[in-house]
């Protein structure tokens, strides 16, 4: 991922934070006999080494259209002191060894991109993971407009059967134009399936689909520009 995604650690996904988080993603593809050794690899290694306040997560790109089909995600987050230091440039041998061996098995990169956390929604996240994750890339006109009607439209409702987090893209755009980026968080692909209202009682419902009118009328105009699933297969 450019040859496993770096020679200098650039990696990151969401935190869970009432503070601001920062990230980067490193996608790439792993040819499925792959998979496995590849997962091991990068388990071992940050079990072991990784800075204070990063976490450290890997996805598989469950669905995705076709120019987006990447197979992999590894991340990094974490607050910005957190992030400084894991990007502080030291090498040791361990890392270096790390490398090689990962990127034996690794067919080849595809992108990367990095940003900040805005706001999260949903229960409170201590101790809870979100093991399928819905993301949407979306193009934000104005966000000045965008992100009080957003809140708005959360504060409408309270639900505590999904997770979703919102970030801005701040590099790595590409030339469609994404602006920021929606990760909805579910426990099961029963729940992913089904969608938020399948999980909300009928008078939350009919309060969400009330703020989400208004949220469409009010947000300074967005547009979707990709969406996919994936899978969390580890976190460290």
């Amino acid at each position: 991922m450019k040859k496993l995604i770096l020679s200098s650690l650039l990696l990151v996904t969401f935190t869970i934070s009432a503070q601001d988080f920062y990230w980067t993603y490193y996608n790439f593809s792993v040819e499925p006999e792959n998979e496995a050794t590849v997962l091991k690899l990068v388990e071992d290694y940050f079990k072991e080494h990784k800075n204070d306040g990063v976490t450290v997560r890997f996805f598989e790109n469950h669905f995705s259209d076709g120019d987006n089909n990447y197979s992999h995600s590894i991340g990094f987050s974490g607050s910005l002191d957190a992030m400084g230091n894991q990007y502080s440039g030291t090498q040791s041998d361990s890392w270096d060894l790390f490398l090689t061996r990962v990127n034996q098995h690794i067919e080849g990169s595809f992108s990367s991109f990095m940003g900040r956390g805005i706001s999260t929604h949903g229960p409170a996240t201590e101790g809870n993971v979100w093991p399928i994750q819905n993301y949407i890339y979306i193009h934000v006109k104005d966000p000045s407009a965008f992100l009080p009607a957003r809140e708005k439209y959360f504060s409408s409702f309270k639900s505590d059967v999904r997770l979703t987090v919102l970030g801005s893209i701040s590099s790595g755009r590409s030339t469609h134009g994404e602006t920021h980026m929606v990760i909805q968080g579910y426990k099961d692909f029963k729940s992913a399936m089904a969608g938020i209202d399948a999980l909300l009682t009928p008078d939350q419902v009919e309060a969400r689909k009330k703020a989400w009118k208004e949220f469409g009328e009010n947000n300074g105009g967005v547009s979707v520009i990709r969406t996919g699933t994936r899978i969390l297969l580890g976190k460290w």
